[in-house]
């Protein structure tokens, strides 16, 4: 039961993060064309699952958390549920070409995230 708990509050907390980074962005740019505060939530959060993924991995984060920060954390904090209804209003408009942009790019840039994060623990460790 404590499991579900950290997972829930870690789920609210990356839920809060992914809607601040989204606020943040959205003012700075705004999302007519393309959505980019989503686009940045998911490569950052990508980012950071590889990073705590090789820090659980090695031992530099007790196992314990991985719920918390995997599950909770990082799962509230990326948007592929909102990513993907972003790409069908696209689709619904007829922005065919930015749609195969934005997936492409997203898938891309994600797993190139998850890399790069697992990719610069190694090699600090």
């Amino acid at each position: 039961m404590a499991t579900v708990l950290w997972v829930a509050l870690g789920g609210g907390l990356g839920a809060m993060g992914r809607y601040g980074a989204g606020v943040v962005t959205r003012a700075i740019v705004p999302d007519h064309v393309w959505p980019l505060a989503t686009f940045g939530i998911n490569v950052v959060g990508s980012i950071c699952i590889g990073v705590v993924f090789v820090l659980l991995e090695r031992g530099m984060i007790h196992e314990v958390n991985r719920p918390f920060l995997l599950v909770g954390l990082l799962g509230g904090f990326t948007t592929f549920s909102t990513f993907s209804l972003e790409l069908m209003h696209m689709a619904e408009r007829g922005a065919w070409g930015h749609a195969a942009t934005y997936v492409m790019l997203s898938v891309l840039s994600c797993f190139i995230g998850v890399l790069a994060g697992a990719h610069m623990v190694r090699s600090l460790t």
